[in-house]
């Protein structure tokens, strides 16, 4: 398929989530349909068969505009299934590549209790044994965690951080405690890790300056949610008539004064989401810097445009009777999200200011 041809596809499911996405959020069920179509979609395979980070960006946009929950759990399975080429093994990475083409998902175990935004810098210590080595502990939000065959997890093995490719089998176990204010579909449970094995076989050999699919799209999943909420606000504008002269509610002025802000803030956050994706296709230097200010950027954008058209709509906003109030408790995870806005700044200032190396330009 064409990169356009990608883009329309991703147009398809986004519809399709959209259809269960209030029922999703309601139940805080994971979107089996998504899951199902999108295994069977050339969009599961699209970064792996070569097309442009600026396309895959949009597509996880795309997708999240029709259902924040699965764009969020679909691009940590992504992120985290690519992973396989950095095995050391060619024959497991031609086992995991057949696996991850069959429809297996993957799931993006790193994140610990205590270790807040810094999950590449695990705090859990794996023990030595034949083969590799083994792990109890936990790790918490995996995304989707309930479909995935495989997890990509993290210790602390000889004092140095590991990363590991491997089995969710018995030895790990689910513990259902996800009922979150929003992205409630993630499904993002805690993982019980009892003796679990991380072989050497399968220890990852990551490089670092490779760009994350992960860093990529997150920009992207507010701007899916602020696509939606500006969508939801011009609709419902156009639609509702004011008593007693029956006027639609768009003509009022601080109605187009509040919509014209939410489109300027929203391909502002566009603007540099698109830029950071071609300094990333064009292998610059400072595109993971771009990455993390398109976050911070398109975070905001979501929660300010999302707000804005749950007050324009106001009290029926508030009912769940309309998706609005679901884009607000969705937008609000974006900072949260690792990196955090606040490690994100505190980050960006010392680059800028030439405490962490050079100077950023």
């Amino acid at each position: 398929m064409t990169e356009a041809d990608l883009l329309q596809e991703a147009e398809r499911l986004s519809g399709l989530l959209a259809e269960k996405a209030a029922e999703h959020d309601r139940e805080g069920s994971f979107p089996d349909e998504g899951f199902e179509a999108i295994i069977r979609s050339p969009l599961n395979t699209a970064l792996l068969d070569g097309c442009s980070w600026r396309t895959f960006g949009r597509i996880v946009g795309t997708l999240s505009r029709g259902n924040a929950s699965f764009g969020t759990a679909w691009l940590m399975h992504q992120g985290t299934a690519i992973t396989f080429l950095a095995l050391p093994q060619k024959d497991q990475v031609a086992h995991f590549e057949a696996q991850f083409r069959a429809g297996a998902w993957f799931g993006n175990a790193l994140s610990e209790p205590t270790s807040g935004n810094l999950f590449l810098m695990p705090q859990q210590e794996a023990r030595r044994v034949e083969g590799g080595w083994r792990l109890s502990g936990a790790k918490r939000f995996v995304s989707g965690c309930d479909r995935a065959r495989y997890l990509v997890t993290n210790a602390v093995c000889d004092g140095q951080p590991g990363f590991f490719l491997i089995d969710k089998d018995d030895s790990i176990r689910v513990e259902d405690i996800w009922d979150s204010m929003g992205m409630r579909a993630t499904r993002s449970q805690l993982l019980h890790l009892r003796d679990t094995l991380l072989p050497e076989s399968r220890r990852l050999q990551l490089d670092p300056t490779a760009p994350s699919a992960i860093s990529v799209g997150l920009p992207w999943i507010s701007i899916g949610i602020a696509e939606a909420s500006l969508a939801f606000a011009l609709e419902y504008a156009r639609t509702r008539r004011l008593p007693p002269q029956d006027r639609p509610l768009a003509e009022m002025q601080w109605i187009q004064f509040s919509v014209a802000d939410m489109s300027i803030r929203l391909e502002a956050a566009r603007a540099l989401a698109e830029r950071s994706l071609l300094a990333t296709d064009q292998k610059e230097p400072v595109a993971p810097l771009l990455q993390m200010q398109a976050k911070v950027v398109a975070n905001e954008a979501a929660i300010a445009i999302s707000t804005a058209a749950l007050e324009l709509a106001g009290g029926s906003g508030y009912l769940r009777t309309h998706p609005i109030e679901r884009y607000v408790r969705d937008a609000m995870s974006g900072p949260l999200m690792a990196w955090s806005s606040a490690v994100i700044r505190d980050f960006l200032g010392k680059q800028l200011l030439g405490l962490n190396g050079p100077r950023a330009p």
